[in-house]
């Protein structure tokens, strides 16, 4: 499918005149306003590019490629004015990024031509997020699969955390879900900062000393710092510096921020990262939501909302038998798999990967842990 055009104009007879000379070249869609120009960009499928008039009643042109800007980054924004003043300019750029200005009356060849350079930006924006998406998240997956077969008490529910944070952000319509994934396996990267005996502690709920509540109230603030020094990973670092703040304001870091003032993805990880927690303790998932549901004012509602509809209403968990030769990767370990020596391998509720399972087989083939373990398996209610 072709491309798509968002044409924004207060003129109807204007509208038309753009149909009829550019409807050969390119899918069009008009709208008579800014707001019937957002009500169209939220509710149909994705444009590659919008023109937008300048001066219109009620949202001129700056201020809809703006919030444009600010929703559908991708979407590339051309400006129609007929006025071409260097404070104009200069707004259009600082508040709305606009990619080129058209000076109104603007002939046929000259729109087309703008057009077709905004679409090959567009192409070009398509590129790099798909190369972005692909090799950073992949490489995210790599090092957090590594983590969790070295670290499996600090990142032993890093999948199962982003699993139903993957849900809750596709269920609210979440751009960049990507971003959200990779925070919710990076989540607790600065624990590893923390004592052996420490994190033993908060594994086994144990209550933490002085020392240790310090150290370990530091870890998203390290945990941020780290990752802030990976490229294009800005908004993942804020996810992670702001995924212990209450919805109340209560949390960390220590600020004013509350509410919708918090990240989304860090709303999000709050209440998904809390959710796992509780079934990690032996809860069922309906117990869990319960109980975070009991402290409400930590976590924003419409996330509350969207976990209690999507997880755990339509099925329950049955713990089974299996040998090592049946473990199959996507399982999930529903006891702690130790080694005979002690050592933990894989950490209760961690999906299985490839490299876990070679890991295993290798132990239990060299004697070296049980060759049967306990998996979690669904059956419907």
């Amino acid at each position: 499918m072709s491309a798509r055009i968002l044409l924004v104009d207060d003129e109807p007879n204007i509208l038309e005149a753009y149909k009829r000379s550019l409807r050969n070249h390119f899918t069009l869609v008009t709208a008579n306003s800014g707001s019937e120009a957002l009500d169209i960009l939220a509710s149909e499928e994705a444009f590659a590019v919008i023109v937008s008039d300048m001066k219109m009643p009620q949202m001129n042109g700056i201020e809809l490629l703006s919030t444009v800007k600010d929703k559908y980054p991708n979407i590339v924004r051309l400006l129609l004015t007929g006025n071409a003043d260097q404070e104009t300019a200069v707004l259009a750029i600082n508040t709305s990024d606009v990619f080129q200005f058209l000076q109104k009356p603007c002939q046929a060849e000259q729109m087309i031509a703008a057009i077709e350079k905004a679409l090959d930006h567009h192409r070009l924006l398509a590129l790099e997020q798909n190369l972005l998406e692909s090799t950073v998240h992949g490489s995210i997956l790599a090092l957090v699969e590594v983590l969790s077969l070295t670290s499996p008490k600090i990142f032993g529910h890093a999948e199962v955390v982003k699993k139903y944070a993957s849900i809750c952000g596709e269920a609210l319509g979440l751009p960049k879900l990507w971003e959200l994934e990779s925070a919710a396996l990076l989540g607790q990267i600065g624990a590893v900062t923390l004592l052996e005996n420490t994190i033993d502690k908060i594994t086994r709920g144990t209550p933490l000393s002085e020392d240790e509540k310090r150290a370990y109230k530091k870890c998203p603030e390290i945990g941020a710092q780290l990752i802030s020094k990976i490229p294009r990973l800005e908004n993942v670092s804020e996810i992670i510096r702001y995924q212990n703040k209450g919805y109340d304001g209560s949390g960390l870091p220590e600020n004013n921020v509350s509410g919708e003032n918090i990240p989304i993805g860090a709303r999000v990880l709050r209440a998904t990262f809390d959710l796992v927690a509780s079934e990690a303790s032996g809860l069922s998932s309906e117990e869990a939501l319960s109980k975070i549901s009991s402290r409400s004012e930590l976590y924003d509602p419409e996330v509350l909302n969207v976990l209690k509809q999507t997880i755990g209403s339509d099925h329950t968990l049955v713990m089974v038998s299996i040998t090592v030769l049946q473990l199959e990767k996507g399982m999930t370990v529903a006891t702690d798999i130790e080694a005979f020596d002690g050592t933990l391998l894989v950490k209760k509720g961690q999906t299985v990967t490839e490299s876990m399972l070679e890991r295993l087989i290798n132990f239990s083939l060299n004697k070296l842990a049980p060759d049967h373990f306990f998996v979690y398996q669904t059956r419907s209610s």
